[in-house]
């Protein structure tokens, strides 16, 4: 601690301290970290908890608080041993302050709040459990706000200091583990028991307008033996403010008493509406995980420089090399040698498990090679392939659409409208733009709707193309979930979209990523759901019984499907073309192939009601 001077210190929680404390430099500026202190019973205990928490230290997420260094240290005041976790300092407050506000007024927390809060922990969550971390302790007072709508998780805790049994029965209040699983009052922790907690912290947020702090507290409390107290709290919910109704089926999810029923973060982003959530805050750990063209992935197995680097010095490399790249921007060899050595660095940072976040003014370097070369192809290729994959990360996305890419973007896809490559990298980047877009912003909406039209000519150009169709539905799906679609544009597109279906039925994901993004053009327009049912080529009912048919085992696109024919039962007209079709009937099918799945459950039974009515 002799590095450290502490500020201030905060309320002791569960199982330590946290302290406000800025590091000794000598110099001026002092950068503020928090130091959480956890007393050891020995050292066995402080070798095993430090040596487990070395995982921590590689953790390198947007939605995850950054750990500086691990030590232990003695306290000659009490004479203990005590584990020293450094973390970032957020610098505002975390997230039961922010509920707690909330309750005081009786306020709801907005959908759109709650929904991008849902998508950066899920996110979050499947990132750390495919490295193995459980977090072990996910409460709102673990969370950080850093933004209107942006969080963060902190304070993971260690298996061998939460398995400490009598220090939770003498120091750990009640109140302090209503978040917690079931199984973990048997100190059995899996990273089902995360998805528990995350569940309990967005049930405390959809219910902190009806119930106050007494009340959610019974709540969640009695939700571990008995999972029908949910039900109450849900319909007091719904009686107040319907807008909170597609999440239901969710926390009923990750609800689950028993583990095995309940879906793990890997589970979770197949389920329809979670990833409309993803999409929303950029699909970071997800999107990255997603296919490349044949000629980039044998570029990306090369190797070369990044084989040697650690994830800060490939930041740094990325930073030299773009920088290089704008003062020499009129060298095509130079270009082209650096965009080589940009996919060389990712490879190696993917390799490393890291999502790389780009500047405002590293994006702005490479706009200036976009620019400067937009006619040469071969460039071009290279670096759109690197822009869809730094894309994924919401901080990037934001800061490309920042220094004005999305225009450029536009005019590659006019000129290279023939290039296979080309496209399909330019609409995976207006996917990540279009979600981290600012609807509020009517200059960047404008922009926006601008690449509806160009997006529907790279789908109508590479219709029998799956990858291509695949990336152009989900750039369009983005974009109607912006609003950025026009009354005069659900017409054709949704008939477009019925096409690329018909064209490409084997592909799992074009097939869902399709009905999602028809779902939302219908929700919203039922010139949309005219169409669907009055296409010239067919009927989209028939459409739907053909896909499920075909991935009637694939939960994910059947999922999609119940959300689609859950829009559609809005309007009389499609009701009478849907019973006439026998829909009902293949939904009662549906039930039965999937009994376990509550959101599908919930949508069929939805959609079933409607049809009866």
């Amino acid at each position: 601690m002799e590095k450290y001077e502490v500020l201030e210190q905060l309320q002791p929680g569960a199982l330590g301290t946290m302290l406000e404390a800025e590091r000794k430099t000598g110099k001026g500026a002092q950068k503020k970290y928090m130091i959480k202190q956890v007393e050891c019973i020995d050292q066995y205990q402080a070798s095993e908890a430090l040596k487990e928490a070395k995982d921590l230290l590689k953790l390198r997420h947007s939605n995850i608080c950054i750990y500086k260094e691990l030590f232990l240290t003695w306290n000659n005041e009490v004479s203990s041993l005590f584990l020293c976790l450094v973390m970032q300092h957020s610098g505002k407050g975390d997230l039961s302050a922010l509920i707690k506000e909330k309750r005081q007024k009786s306020e709801k927390i907005r959908d759109v709040v709650v929904q991008r809060f849902l998508g950066q922990m899920v996110d979050a969550l499947f990132y750390t459990h495919q490295q193995n971390i459980l977090h072990r302790n996910i409460k709102p007072s673990n969370i950080l706000v850093t933004g209107e709508t942006s969080f963060m998780l902190s304070d993971f805790s260690a298996e061998t200091l939460m398995k400490d049994e009598m220090k939770w029965k003498i120091r750990v209040e009640e109140s302090s583990k209503s978040w917690m699983a079931p199984e973990t009052f048997g100190f059995s922790f899996t990273e089902k028991s995360d998805i528990w907690s995350l569940g309990s912290v967005l049930l405390d947020m959809m219910t902190c307008f009806v119930l106050n702090a007494e009340e959610i507290t019974s709540l969640l409390q009695d939700i571990r033996g008995d999972s029908s107290c949910l039900e109450g709290a849900l319909t007091l919910v719904q009686n107040a403010d319907n807008s909170y109704l597609p999440l239901f089926p969710v926390l009923c999810m990750m609800l689950q008493i028993e583990p095995s029923m309940r879906p793990s973060a890997e589970d979770l982003v197949d389920v329809p509406f979670v990833r409309e959530c993803l999409t929303f805050v950029g699909d970071t750990s997800v999107v990255l995980k997603k296919s490349l063209p044949p000629k980039i992935t044998d570029l990306l197995l090369e190797g070369g420089i990044g084989s040697v680097l650690a994830f800060p010095q490939l930041l740094k490399c990325t930073e030299v090399i773009t920088f290089a790249m704008k003062t020499h921007v009129t060298s095509l060899n130079l270009q082209l040698d650096g965009c080589t050595l940009l996919l060389e660095i990712l490879s190696q940072a993917l390799e490393q498990g890291v999502v790389m976040a780009l500047d405002e003014r590293v994006a702005s370097c490479l706009l200036a090679t976009v620019r400067k070369h937009s006619g040469n192809e071969e460039l071009l290729l290279l670096l759109c392939t690197f822009l869809m994959m730094v894309s994924a990360s919401e901080v990037t996305a934001e800061n490309l659409r920042k220094v004005g890419i999305i225009p450029d973007l536009l005019s590659i896809l006019r000129r290279f409208l023939h290039n296979e490559e080309i496209c399909f990298s330019c609409c995976g980047v207006l996917w990540s733009l279009a979600v981290s877009g600012n609807s509020e912003d009517n200059e960047d909406q404008a922009v926006l709707e601008s690449a509806v039209p160009v997006t529907s000519a790279v789908l109508q150009k590479h219709l029998q193309d799956g990858a291509i169709a695949e990336s152009a539905c989900s750039a369009l799906w983005a974009l109607s979930l912006q609003g950025c679609l026009t009354d005069s544009d659900y017409e054709p597109t949704t008939a477009l979209l019925l096409e690329a279906l018909r064209m490409n039925p084997e592909r799992a994901m074009l097939m869902k990523n399709g009905c999602l993004a028809l779902a939302s053009f219908i929700r919203v327009s039922e010139i949309a759901a005219l169409t669907f049912i009055t296409d010239s080529k067919g009927s989209g009912i028939e459409l739907i019984k053909d896909v499920y048919h075909l991935h009637f085992d694939n939960s994910g696109v059947v999922g999609a499907l119940c959300l689609l024919m859950k829009e559609m039962a809005q309007y009389d007209e499609v009701v009478l073309d849907m019973l006439s079709q026998k829909m009902d009937k293949l939904l009662s099918e549906i039930k039965i192939q999937f009994p376990f799945s509550t959101e599908i459950m919930t949508l069929v039974d939805a959609t079933l009601l409607k049809l009866q009515k």
